[in-house]
């Protein structure tokens, strides 16, 4: 529990605040504290790795991957994305391999589907040509969300719980970034998005502890 406290701390109370201080002055530091309030989420899923299951490895590789993006994100978003969705499809390996498949899963991915089909019909001239990466990127969240909270929830422990919440904010940091990206004269929740992922990240890496 020591171990999942400190990260939090160092995440969000160091990390986040020096990432938000630095980016309009010295982006590729603001860069480099980005990656690694995500790279706290790492260290309970690898002490998971080497002393529990090797099957936190997958969780491991997952958020090795996100924290290049976070970094890639800042420079080249097309490349960062495309290493968020390899992170995402870990997350899915991950999580499938915790959590047999059910009836929830299917309600639960029907629903996200819905949703991602009415923002993208809502939306449709804004989005524009980038309607095929953003409903690849689309559709691997929600099958990364629905099988995380259906396989979590469905789990009653503590880990199964940290799991179906992490994967609620990631569903719920995304959505904001996403109407960020279609509407950047509205007013920006970059903190409230990075809280939110942050806390995704440190969920889901702590869950393998428990």
């Amino acid at each position: 529990m020591w171990i999942l406290l400190g990260c939090a701390v160092l995440s969000l109370g160091t990390c986040l605040p020096l990432f938000l201080h630095y980016k309009p002055l010295k982006l590729p530091l603001a860069a480099c504290f980005k990656s690694l309030g995500t790279l706290c989420a790492m260290v309970p899923a690898l002490t998971a790795a080497l002393k529990l299951d090797p099957l936190y490895w997958i969780f491991v590789a997952a958020i090795s991957l996100h924290a290049v993006a976070d970094y890639l994100l800042e420079y080249v978003f097309e490349v960062g994305l495309g290493f968020f969705l390899l992170g995402h499809v870990c997350y899915i390996i991950a999580f499938l391999r915790l959590f047999p498949v059910g009836v929830p899963h299917l309600v639960l991915l029907v629903c996200f589907l819905a949703y991602l089909a009415y923002l993208f019909y809502r939306h449709r001239t804004l989005i524009g040509k980038n309607m095929l990466p953003f409903a690849v990127y689309g559709i691997i969240l929600c099958v990364m969300a629905a099988s995380g909270i259906a396989g979590g929830a469905t789990n009653y422990g503590w880990s199964g719980l940290m799991v179906a919440l992490g994967a609620a904010l990631f569903f719920f940091s995304d959505n904001m970034v996403f109407r960020g990206l279609l509407f950047p004269n509205r007013p920006r929740y970059d903190v409230l998005i990075m809280v939110t992922y942050y806390l995704a990240q440190l969920l889901l890496g702590g869950s393998c502890l428990l």
